[in-house]
């Protein structure tokens, strides 16, 4: 099976020499399509890093049409200092594309990336994420608000169709005035998704912080399973997680947020269904007096809780499912 390396070089933010981020390149004998994936744009998630090592071993037995080109880690500077952003700027690369080549490291460094990905002119690209260790694995899909109705509802099809062949929970991401208010139309997966009208899933498996070998077993068999659907194995594929939710289509929902600051004690479970005005977690006193309830504000399903024993004012406690409108 043909492999081919590739390295973009992206300019230091700490004045030193420009970073390396090697793309590894699996081809089939046969032609297909054509999928990119990335991972560890985030530095602190790491999932997908393991993701793509474990992958080429794999691609090498049962890739039989089309290429994949594979992104071990868009985010060097970040997984050296195990941060989300890049730092010491403190910018989330993921808001940034398709970036600026005559901006700052940190946009120039975005450009590099969109540049690379776009020249090989995907039909598909997965972003590997992660979320927490109190989490079940999920696949999200973008929201083209940048396209006409009609090319944005076709587009949209085709992206959760293939986020349904990872076997995961899939979420259709927040409602479009959050979608925008938290600028995810310039992620990696909505620039793609909204400027290069190519379908887009994100998938959030395991904790962050560390490699977690489960998280990349089921993040391993959700992309071949995508892989599968696309026809592009030998061998059929399918996978379905033990956590995936049925019904919906679902929304990606920001659980209650806090206004007091304390100690959070969750009282569910991730997996649980909760109807509107549930007490999702208390926050308490370190005395262990109850200073909040936080209640969902929506029915839904518990995808994630925090990693965090202390809220402040304003920080969100856990992401739900809930019902797309």
């Amino acid at each position: 099976m043909p492999q081919s390396l590739h390295t973009l070089l992206v300019p230091s933010t700490t004045g030193g020499p420009p970073r390396q981020l090697p793309v590894l390149t699996i081809t089939a004998e046969k032609p297909g399509p054509r999928v990119v994936i990335t991972a560890n744009v985030h530095g602190d998630e790491v999932t997908g890093v393991g993701v793509v090592h474990t992958l080429p071993k794999v691609l090498e037995k049962s890739l039989a049409k089309g290429s994949v080109l594979l992104y071990p880690t868009l985010n060097p500077v970040g997984l050296a200092s195990m941060t989300r952003t890049v730092p010491p700027d403190g910018r989330d690369l993921n808001r940034l594309f398709p970036g600026d080549a005559k901006g700052t490291p940190t946009d120039r460094h975005a450009r590099i990336i969109w540049d690379d990905l776009i020249r090989h002119r995907p039909d598909l690209l997965i972003d590997l994420h992660a979320d927490s260790a109190l989490s079940i694995p999920y696949a999200i899909v973008d929201r083209a608000v940048h396209l006409r109705q009609r090319a944005r509802e076709k587009l949209e099809k085709r992206a959760f169709q293939v986020a349904e062949a990872t076997g995961l929970t899939v979420l259709r991401e927040y409602e479009d005035p959050q979608y925008a208010h938290f600028g995810l139309d310039r992620s990696l997966s909505g620039s793609v998704m909204n400027l290069q009208r190519i379908p887009t899933v994100t998938i959030e498996s395991g904790p962050r912080l560390h490699l977690d070998a489960a998280a990349v077993e089921i993040t391993k068999k959700s992309v071949c399973s995508v892989l599968s659907h696309l026809n592009m194995l030998k061998t059929k594929e399918s996978y379905i997680d033990p956590s995936r939710v049925e019904g919906g289509p679902w929304r990606r929902s920001a659980g209650p947020r806090a206004s007091n600051a304390g100690f959070l004690v969750p009282l569910v479970e991730v997996g649980q269904t909760l109807k509107k005005g549930q007490v999702l977690a208390e926050v308490r006193s370190l005395t262990g007096k109850t200073i909040e309830k936080l209640r969902t504000r929506e029915s839904g399903v518990v995808v994630s809780l925090p990693e965090r024993a202390w809220v402040s004012p304003g920080i969100a406690v856990g992401t739900l499912a809930a019902e797309d409108r």
